[in-house]
C-alpha cells in the first residue's frame, strides 16, 4: 500500500476493464457478432425503397408537404448509405446523422401541421405522425447508449414541448375544435414518450442488476459478506460448478488481495481497515462488466469471475484491474492489490480453479505484491507482470 501525501483523486477516463462479451451465457448454432455497418447497409435500401414508392405509385399525387418530406427522408437515406461504405467514417456519426435528420423532418412536417394553413384532416395527420415521435423518442437510447440517448431524448421532447406552447399561445384559439383536438394528441404523445422513457431507463437499471447479481441472485444473505454484500467462497464455487458442465473454455478466476492491510489497521484503526475495504470492493465492481462476478473470500482478499479469449486477455484485464484500484486513493492512502489469475485449462471444479488462483495470488505476494501473476496453464509457468 502507497502513502499518497495530498494526493487527490485524478478520475482518468479509464475504459471497461473488458470489452463486451458473451461471458456467462451460451452461443447459438447461427449466432453471429453484430456488425452496424452491415445491418445499416442491409436495411438503409429497403427504408429508401419505401419511402420512394409512394412517390412512384400510380394515382393520386401525395401533397406538396408529404412529398417534400419523403423526399428530404429519401435524401437523408441516401446520404447515411453512402456514407457506410466508407470506413473511415464513424458509426457514431452515421447514428447521429439518422436521429438529427429524423427528428429535424418530424419536427419540421410537425410545424408546418400547426402553424400553417388549415387543411381538411389535420388531426388525422398527425395521428398518423404521434406513433413516429415515440419511436424517435427511444431511438437515442439504443443508438447511443444510456447516457447520452437520455440527453438527446430528453432534448427532442422539450423541442416537442416548446412547439406545443407556442401552439398553445397562437393559432389554437383560431382553430375551434380542430385546434383542440391537436393540442390534446400533442400533449397525449409527450405523456406516453415521457413514460416510455421512463420505463425504459427502468428497464435498463433492471436488466444491470439482474446481469450484475447473476447466477448469486436470490441467494441467502449469510452467504454474502456482510460489509461489501458480496458473495462469498461458497457462493462462488457454486457460480463456477455450474457453468463449468456447459462452456469451460475462458473461464477465468482472478484473486486479489489488499497489499499492506494489515499495516494500515495497526496505524490507523479497524473503522479505516474496513472502510478500506469496502472502498476497493466498490472499485472493483464498478470496473468489472455487468456479466461478471465479484465476490470476497475474507479480509481484504476478492475474487473476479469472468470470462476471456485467451491467458494475455486474462493477464491484460487483471492489470488494469489493478491500475484501477491504485487510481483511487482514500484519505490519503493509495490502495494497491496483489493478483493471482488462472484461466481453465482442464481444471475439473470450481475448487480447483479458485485454489490455483490462490496459490498464484501467493506466488505474487512472495515477488513483492502489486503485480499480477498467472498460473499454470497446460503445464506451462507464466511470468508474472511486476507493477509499473
Amino acid at each position: 500500500m502507497l502513502r499518497c501525501q495530498g494526493m487527490r483523486d485524478p478520475c482518468l477516463p479509464f475504459p471497461d476493464v473488458l470489452p463486451p462479451a458473451d461471458a456467462w451465457r451460451g452461443r447459438g448454432l447461427l449466432r453471429k457478432g453484430t456488425n452496424r455497418r452491415e445491418s445499416y447497409q442491409t436495411v438503409l435500401p429497403l427504408a429508401l425503397l419505401g419511402t420512394l414508392l409512394p412517390l412512384a405509385l400510380p394515382g393520386p399525387a401525395p401533397a406538396p408537404v408529404l412529398a417534400v418530406t419523403l423526399l428530404g427522408l429519401a435524401g437523408l437515406l441516401g446520404l447515411v448509405l453512402v456514407l457506410t461504405l466508407v470506413p473511415r467514417c464513424p458509426l457514431r456519426v452515421l447514428d447521429l446523422l439518422l436521429l438529427l435528420g429524423g427528428w429535424a423532418l418530424l419536427l419540421g412536417e410537425l410545424a408546418f401541421r400547426l402553424f400553417g394553413a388549415a387543411t381538411p384532416g389535420a388531426v388525422l395527420s398527425l395521428g398518423n405522425m404521434l406513433p413516429w415521435c415515440l419511436v424517435l423518442l427511444l431511438a437515442p437510447a439504443w443508438l447511443l447508449g444510456e447516457r447520452q440517448g437520455r440527453v438527446v431524448s430528453g432534448a427532442a421532447l422539450g423541442s416537442l414541448l416548446l412547439l406545443t406552447l407556442l401552439f398553445a399561445a397562437g393559432p389554437m384559439g383560431a382553430r375551434g375544435p380542430e385546434g383542440s383536438a391537436l393540442l390534446n394528441a400533442l400533449l397525449q404523445v409527450q405523456l406516453a414518450g415521457g413514460v416510455a422513457l421512463l420505463g425504459q431507463q427502468a428497464a435498463g437499471r433492471r436488466a444491470r442488476t439482474a446481469a450484475r447479481c447473476g447466477s448469486w441472485s436470490g441467494m441467502a444473505d449469510q452467504e454474502c459478506d456482510p460489509l461489501t454484500g458480496l458473495p462469498g467462497y461458497p457462493a462462488l464455487e457454486r457460480v463456477l460448478a455450474g457453468h463449468l458442465p456447459q462452456r469451460p473454455a475462458g473461464l477465468t478466476v482472478a484473486v486479489l488481495a489488499l497489499d499492506g492491510l494489515e499495516e494500515a489497521q495497526a496505524e490507523r484503526g479497524v473503522a479505516f481497515a474496513q472502510v478500506l475495504r469496502a472502498h476497493v470492493a466498490r472499485t472493483l465492481t464498478a470496473a468489472t462488466r455487468d456479466e461478471d462476478v465479484v465476490g470476497c473470500l475474507g479480509d481484504g482478499t476478492f475474487a473476479v469471475l469472468m470470462r476471456v479469449p485467451d491467458a494475455r486477455s486474462a493477464r491484460a484485464a487483471c492489470e488494469r484491474l489493478r491500475v484501477r484500484v491504485a487510481s483511487r486513493p482514500l484519505q490519503g492512502v493509495l490502495p494497491t492489490v496483489s493478483v493471482g489469475v488462472t484461466v481453465w485449462a482442464g481444471h475439473t471444479s470450481g475448487r480447483a480453479l479458485l485454489t490455483h488462483a490462490q496459490q498464484a495470488l501467493a506466488q505474487a505476494r512472495q515477488d513483492g505484491g502489486n503485480r499480477v501473476h498467472l498460473g499454470t496453464e497446460a503445464g506451462v509457468v507464466l511470468a508474472a507482470a511486476p507493477a509499473a
